[in-house]
């Protein structure tokens, strides 16, 4: 694929761009918002300067989908606080009857807790649309938006009840679990010791990622998609089946030089785990072009 003013390829190496490469390890806590209690895990440079992003997982998912991506961002200067959702790794919370604008004020919460007045937001998957939600809800607040393997307008290229069937029945062959994350995942470009591994250390929480599934539902897209007024940056895998990067094109074509696209060769759905140096390096070149 060659670069167009809609769509630019990356694949760059990240030598000589990080800042910090003493980056601390990861840091879990607990943070009681009042309504909730939420797990998040941290990864920061060492300096107090550094700036915030708050970060969310896919559906159902935890923080590891980070795993590769977070430290690469500490090491660049960046402070990273992924936040477990409501049902996910003993995040406490009511899952009934909630929209995007309740999970939204979840992460507002998280923000004030730690004394952020303005922060980054990033959403990975699902987590696209809650970090769209609050950027529309707190303007203010959300000095940019970046969405990793996002979809939200085009359906998924898989076939129906794929991805529902890897991430709901735990009882699944790991033979079939290595075919429906290849499918509905990674992209065929991608090793397979990486499938393998991100097959053998599936885990999901099914009654978090059904609440997550009713608050979409529950919150019309035209009242999150926008990702309120400030810069946008999305990162897809050109492979991606799941979140095709036809949901980027409209972005761009809609946004204009709002949003900022940037689309990654060799990867899928789980871009960040198959090719973190690219990731990393689309948005550290990102929050440095928006900075607090």
């Amino acid at each position: 694929m060659k670069p167009s003013r809609y769509l630019l390829t990356l694949a760059l190496p990240l030598c000589g761009i990080w800042l910090d490469v003493s980056a601390q390890q990861r840091d879990f806590h607990r943070i009681d918002i009042g309504h909730a209690e939420l797990s998040v895990v941290e990864w920061a440079a060492d300096s107090p300067e550094a700036e915030l992003i708050l970060a969310l997982p896919g559906s159902g998912g935890d923080y590891s989908r980070y795993k590769r991506v977070a430290p690469l961002l500490a090491e660049a200067g960046y402070r990273l606080v992924v936040i477990n959702q409501r049902g996910i790794m003993g995040s406490s919370g009511e899952l009934e009857d909630l929209t995007l604008h309740d999970l939204a004020d979840d992460v507002i919460a998280v923000a004030d807790h730690l004394g952020a007045d303005r922060f980054h937001m990033a959403g990975w998957a699902f987590g696209n649309r809650t970090a769209r939600m609050l950027a529309t809800d707190y303007p203010d607040r959300v000095a940019s938006v970046t969405l990793i393997a996002a979809g939200g307008i085009v359906p998924a290229l898989t076939e129906s009840g794929e991805l529902a069937s890897l991430l709901g029945n735990s009882d699944l062959p790991f033979t079939e679990k290595v075919r429906l994350a290849r499918r509905t995942l990674f992209s065929p470009a991608t090793d397979d010791a990486l499938v393998e591994e991100y097959s053998r250390e599936l885990n999901y929480w099914p009654e978090a990622r059904v609440a997550q599934g009713q608050a979409n539902r529950n919150t019309p897209l035209e009242e999150w998609v926008a990702g309120g007024e400030g810069p946008l940056l999305m990162v897809m895998g050109e492979d991606d089946l799941t979140a095709p990067i036809e949901n980027g094109k409209i972005m761009k074509t809609e946004y204009g030089d709002r949003l900022t696209l940037v689309v990654i060769p060799d990867a899928g759905h789980a871009l960040g785990l198959e090719k973190p140096d690219e990731t990393a390096a689309a948005i550290v070149e990102f929050l440095k072009n928006h900075p607090l």
